[in-house]
């Protein structure tokens, strides 16, 4: 790609599309982080209330209190409502929910309390009762660990997406910058070099115009040469010198006014790099750039006032 027109709508177009797509990826990551909280409130909930029933209900079969028994019994009830519900959501994937409705059964638990309570004397049910409340207190914080743990893993999915995303913006912008300091900033330091060199020994001057140079510095090296060609043939009709020196005060206007892009560029995305902390090589380049670029600007304009560059 050797316009830079072309270069700098294909690499505006493939930043916006990532920016675009990591913003999108935040506000998914931010929908799923509420989702998570909720559902890990709710587990957090569930446990504790289980935890106040089982201490209930081991406090009715020790003490053979058939009036907690029953009272314990009816909050299982309401707490497996709850549990189902719990397991009803969709971030929940379905082979956890049939597994833990088969090991997590409190209606089983209900019943048994309401056998307890109807005969409070028998030992045998009392401790297989007690049995069953450690059980399902062990299979309701492996659910909580597993479920939390599900939930951190697809959070870490969508990090992991925006850090890839974030990475794939710095290299397009430090490939497109390092395009523009080969194929436009380089080339225009060799042209005030040389426009300083021909000044200085007080030589014609003819640019040379490489095949790497981008389109649009290669029409203006073209056109440069075309025009001191131009002055210089016409020796029957000499050119004004107030046209000529105007026709020379576009050139390097054009040519100071697209080095100045550059620069406007450049420091866009040292900004950017800036904000984003990103260091190394690529900020060494943008400086660079700029750096060049202001002082090509200053020799162009030199030139064109007359004085020494």
């Amino acid at each position: 790609m050797r316009s830079l027109r072309s270069l700098s709508t294909a690499a505006f177009l493939g930043t916006a599309l990532l920016l675009a797509m990591l913003i999108i990826t935040g506000y998914s990551q931010n929908r799923l982080m509420g989702t998570y909280n909720s559902i890990v409130e709710d587990s957090e909930k569930t446990i504790f209330l289980y935890s106040t029933i089982r201490e209930q209900a081991t406090e009715g079969l020790l003490s053979e209190n058939s009036t907690q028994l029953l009272a314990a019994a009816r909050e299982v009830e309401q707490l497996n409502t709850r549990y189902i519900a719990l397991l009803d959501n969709r971030l929940i994937p379905a082979q956890y929910k049939l597994s833990f409705l088969k090991k997590i059964d409190l209606e089983e638990i209900s019943i048994h309390l309401k056998k307890s309570a109807e005969t409070t004397a028998d030992r045998t049910l009392a401790l297989k009762t007690l049995g069953l409340l450690r059980q399902i207190n062990s299979q309701f914080l492996q659910f909580d660990r597993i479920v939390v743990g599900e939930m951190k893993n697809r959070i870490m999915y969508y990090q992991k997406k925006a850090l890839v995303l974030m990475g794939l913006i710095i290299f397009l912008t430090t490939f497109t910058l390092i395009i523009l300091y080969k194929k436009s900033v380089q080339p225009l330091i060799f042209l005030s070099k040389q426009s300083h060199q021909a000044l200085t020994d007080k030589t014609r001057i003819h640019l040379k115009n490489e095949h790497k140079n981008s389109v649009e510095v290669q029409n203006i090296i073209h056109s440069f040469n075309q025009l001191l060609l131009t002055a210089e043939g016409t020796e029957q009709a000499p050119v004004v010198p107030s046209r000529r020196e105007t026709e020379f005060s576009a050139i390097v206007n054009e040519v100071t006014n697209r080095l100045n892009g550059i620069i406007n560029y450049s420091q866009l995305l040292a900004d950017y790099c800036e904000a984003e902390q990103v260091g190394g090589e690529q900020k060494k380049i943008l400086y660079k750039i700029i750096e060049n670029g202001e002082k090509s600007a200053a020799i162009l304009q030199k030139s064109l006032n007359g004085g020494e560059i």
